[in-house]
């Protein structure tokens, strides 16, 4: 019997166990430098998420009532949750707050996706002031991901700030429908519509053109600062530094190998207000996420700070690192022993270092067998004493096998 929705779907054998070693990695990780567990409810007001996020990202909500009659949404969006719970929970000489979490979110997919739930792991540092956070942010990103074997995934840096400034005071609906174009990776459409815009000048169209293209090392920041220092609408040394500065702090963390810019690079969520990024498991790899600085909401709530977070599929993440964790070291078949024999022995293992898994099948080859198709290290026949390594032959004694070379410690 199904009792799955479409849209929806459960996840387990070694793709679960994979992401919730991923899971608890990052969380530790982000422990170590101050940020604390975050468990957001799993309802949002329908009346906040329609405020902050974009025309695109409210149409894909999750809509619902609470029993109580209020008009919600499935979380959409774990940074509403996160400023949600600074107003309501801390005061301004209690800032910065850091936390963390490994949550799920809700929205209509998009084709070809078609999951309407996805779990994100990530932080969210809150309320600071001040140079430094996004470096530390985006710095506690890529140590993460090489923490998890990643060591070639790459951040795209953009700044959510510089488009609108581009844009500013361009006629109609233009400046509306090329952030749309940008957001679309409609490239093709963009340059059309730059092309066919008879209110821009020239100059300015020569700039707008060439903005999507406007990606790759760092040192592309220089051709940008050349083309935007002629631009009617900008200060092209001020509209830059925010990411120059950035670029430059990973660089000298040991992360330039690993940093891209890209300047016509738009998140669609809505809120950001600075630095933005994604981030891929390799330079032609998968989207793993993203994240950005979004301090326009803080302020709407009269906190006049910043705030900086990301957010990873946990999923993708799985599926790309490198995970450390492997199958089951040992499984342990007692045979006619009563069952507290097998218990004692394993939490003996358990108590050394190793994983277990108990087997209570009737049959010693069904046993033996399993342990092979889990791809255990070793099988353990209590009854007769005896273990054997499935990779290699080697036999041992049971009580010794904490002993064995290549075993104690794992």
């Amino acid at each position: 019997m199904n009792l799955t929705p479409r849209g929806c779907s459960g996840i387990g054998g070694e793709l679960a166990s994979c992401m919730e070693d991923c899971r608890n990695r990052t969380l530790r990780l982000f422990a170590s430098y101050g940020y604390n567990p975050f468990n957001p409810a799993e309802f949002q007001l329908l009346e906040g998420a329609m405020k902050s996020l974009s025309r695109r990202h409210r149409q894909r909500l999750v809509t619902v009532n609470s029993p109580f009659g209020e008009p919600c949404c499935l979380r959409a969006d774990i940074t509403l949750s996160a400023i949600s719970y600074l107003a309501s929970h801390y005061s301004p000489e209690e800032f910065p707050l850091r936390l963390s979490y490994a949550e799920r979110v809700f929205a209509v997919p998009r084709p070809p996706k078609e999951n309407l739930e996805e779990t994100q792991v990530g932080v969210e540092l809150l309320g600071w002031e001040g140079a430094g956070a996004d470096v530390e942010v985006v710095a506690l990103l890529l140590r993460a991901l090489g923490k998890l074997g990643l060591g070639e995934s790459v951040v795209v840096l953009g700044d959510a700030s510089i488009v609108p400034q581009l844009f500013a005071g361009l006629p109609g609906g233009l400046a509306g429908l090329l952030v749309e174009q940008l957001q679309e990776g409609a490239y093709f459409d963009y340059r059309r519509t730059v092309d066919s815009a008879a209110e821009l000048s020239e100059g300015d169209r020569d700039i707008l053109r060439e903005l999507p293209s406007l990606k790759g090392a760092p040192d592309v920041l220089a051709r940008a600062g050349e083309l935007f220092a002629h631009f009617s609408r900008s200060n092209a040394e001020q509209l830059l530094r925010p990411l120059a500065d950035l670029s430059s702090s990973l660089e000298r963390l040991g992360y330039g190998g690993r940093v891209r810019i890209d300047l016509g690079f738009i998140r669609d969520l809505g809120y950001y207000s600075g630095p933005v990024f994604n981030v891929y498991a390799t330079p032609e790899g998968g989207l793993l996420g993203g994240g950005g600085r979004y301090d326009w909401i803080l302020a709407e709530m009269g906190l006049s700070c910043q705030a900086v977070g990301f957010g990873l599929n946990l999923r993708d993440l799985a599926l790309a690192c490198k995970s450390e964790k492997g199958g089951t070291d040992v499984l342990i078949w007692s045979g006619s022993l009563p069952a507290d024999r097998a218990l004692l022995y394993a939490r003996a293992l358990v108590d050394g270092g190793l994983s277990v898994e108990l087997s209570w099948k009737l049959e010693e080859k069904s046993s033996r067998d399993l342990a092979v198709r889990r791809g255990c290290r070793w099988w353990v026949n209590l009854e007769s004493g005896g273990a054997e390594n499935l990779a290699t032959g080697e036999r041992a004694a049971a009580d010794e096998l904490a002993k064995i070379g290549g075993v104690e410690g794992c």
